[in-house]
């Protein structure tokens, strides 16, 4: 965590997808949920991201990834 952010560090491309898709693979073997239970809803082209995750509530998000921050609207 940094600044309230979750920090993910991929070596894939930033080309064609191949960043977004590798940060979806890492959210979703870290949080244990299907790759469809992720979706970008904004910044597929930056850096900094927003990452809906369904079926996951915010407790156990911050159980999975080992962090306790306040919630992020």
């Amino acid at each position: 965590m940094e600044a309230g952010r979750l920090k993910i560090r991929v070596t894939a491309p930033p080309e064609k997808g191949k960043a977004n898709r590798a940060v979806v693979e890492v959210l979703s073997k870290k949080l244990k949920v299907p790759k469809s239970s992720l979706e970008i809803t904004a910044g597929e082209s930056g850096r900094v991201k927003k990452i809906l995750i369904e079926g996951i509530d915010f407790a156990l998000l911050q159980e999975k990834l080992g962090v306790k921050v306040e919630e992020i609207s």
